[in-house]
C-alpha cells in the first residue's frame, strides 16, 4: 500500500473547505489528476453516496467507483474507491480549526493490483502522484487566499 499525506493551511473556516473539497463534482477544478466525477449533482457528498470519477494519474487514465464512508462536516471525509482491475484508493480528509482558517490533511492511500503498474509504482509513479497531490493543496490553498 501507498500512503500520502500531505496539509496545507486555508484561509477559510474548516465548514467552508468542509464544503468545497466535499463536492467531488468540483475535484477537477483544483485536483490536476481528476478528469471530472459523474452522475452526482454539485453537493457535499454525505456517507453512503456513491459515484465514479475518470482521473488521469502519473500519466495513466483510470475509472473509478467510489463510495462516501465517513462525513463529518468541518471535521473528517472519507471514500474509498476501486477500479475494474482491482486496484483501490482510500481518500480522507481532516479539518483542524486554526488561526486564519484551517489546516487541512489529506491522506491518500492506494493498492495498485496489477504487477506491472505495482513495480512501477514502486519506482517512480508514487513520487509523480505526490507531486499531483502537491499541486491539488497548493491550487485548494490559492482558491480559498483568493476568497
Amino acid at each position: 500500500m501507498t500512503v500520502i499525506v500531505l496539509s496545507a493551511a486555508m484561509s477559510a473556516p474548516p465548514a467552508a473547505v468542509y464544503d468545497y473539497v466535499t463536492r467531488p463534482a468540483r475535484w477537477k477544478e483544483w485536483h490536476p489528476a481528476s478528469l471530472g466525477a459523474h452522475d452526482i449533482a454539485d453537493e457535499s457528498l454525505v456517507a453512503g453516496r456513491r459515484f465514479e470519477e475518470d482521473v488521469r494519474s502519473a500519466g495513466f487514465v483510470r475509472h473509478l467507483t467510489w463510495l462516501v464512508e465517513e462525513s463529518r462536516p468541518g471535521e473528517r471525509w472519507r471514500a474509498s474507491a476501486y477500479m475494474a482491475d482491482g486496484s483501490t484508493v482510500r481518500l480522507t480528509y481532516e479539518f483542524a480549526p486554526v488561526a486564519g482558517g484551517t489546516q487541512f490533511t489529506r491522506t491518500l492511500e492506494y493498492v495498485i493490483r496489477p504487477r506491472l503498474l505495482r513495480l512501477a509504482n514502486n519506482l517512480f509513479m508514487w513520487k509523480k502522484v505526490q507531486a499531483e497531490s502537491g499541486r491539488a493543496l497548493a491550487n485548494l490553498a490559492a482558491h480559498f487566499a483568493r476568497g
